[in-house]
């Protein structure tokens, strides 16, 4: 019987110390306002920036000179809540196919959040710019496509991805297209 007393106690006390930490949680999102929101955004991709840089940097296979990570943008989709997010990054532009392709198996795993995860690969980080048009129609316009060397496209809804090499850039060459898993 004590046995059974003393279960009972301690399931007790854990919904206690759950329930508290849960109120404690819910009293700090409550007191965030509207304007806030913008700040908490630029706080998770300056984290997950940085993130995606240790990465890279506790990698020993790679020339950290050859990929380097710019800039990122989320845009909300309107029809589930759900994010698309691209992210540009300025690649050496003899950077091979290989080197790519191993890149991104390796990083593959920092980008599972959101819908649609899309890494763009310039050759010139001055023309590195997002497009006008929204996120997943990419990049369509020739000075763009021109400092483009690679695209690697995420589809978080069905684990599907693919990177499309340049081999000189996006506008003059044939992608030449890797499944990665």
């Amino acid at each position: 019987m004590n046995i059974k007393l003393n279960l009972f106690a301690l399931a007790v006390s854990l919904i206690l110390l759950i329930n508290c930490n849960n109120n404690s949680r819910k009293e700090s999102v409550v007191r965030l306002k509207e304007g806030d929101s913008n700040y908490l955004l630029n706080q998770e991709k300056e984290n997950h920036n940085t993130g995606i840089q240790q990465e890279i940097k506790s990698k020993s296979e790679y020339d950290n000179s050859r990929i380097k990570i710019i800039d990122s943008k989320r845009e909300i989709r309107e029809i589930d809540g759900n994010f698309n997010q691209m992210t540009l990054f300025e690649v050496n532009k003899d950077i091979s196919l290989e080197q790519l392709k191993e890149y991104c198996s390796t990083v593959k795993p920092n980008y599972t959040d959101g819908y649609f995860q899309i890494l763009v690969f310039f050759k010139n980080p001055n023309s590195a710019r997002f497009p006008n048009n929204p996120i997943t129609a990419l990049h369509n316009e020739e000075n763009d496509s021109k400092n483009i060397k690679a695209v690697y496209t995420i589809n978080n809804m069905n684990r599907y991805s693919k990177l499309d090499y340049y081999e000189k850039n996006k506008w003059e060459s044939l992608a030449q297209t890797i499944d990665i898993n």
